[in-house]
């Protein structure tokens, strides 16, 4: 996939924050008494976000 620079940016976001989920998540398994539950629903929107403009770009892609 030719991605633009921009759109590298986005991809890489994502990744960025689908690992800080991971690891919020691992924390919430493995300390039990870490109580983030509210660190996680924070990542949680991050993603969400990011995945909206990835769509956005998936739109781009079909349109050229």
């Amino acid at each position: 996939m030719n991605l633009s620079e921009d759109q590298k940016f986005i991809f890489m976001k994502l990744v960025e924050e689908l690992s800080e989920l991971s690891v919020e998540l691992c924390h919430a398994v493995n300390k039990p008494k870490k109580n983030n539950f509210s660190k996680i629903l924070n990542e949680i929107n991050d993603v969400e976000g990011w995945i909206l403009k990835l769509k956005e770009i998936n739109s781009d892609l079909k349109c050229n």
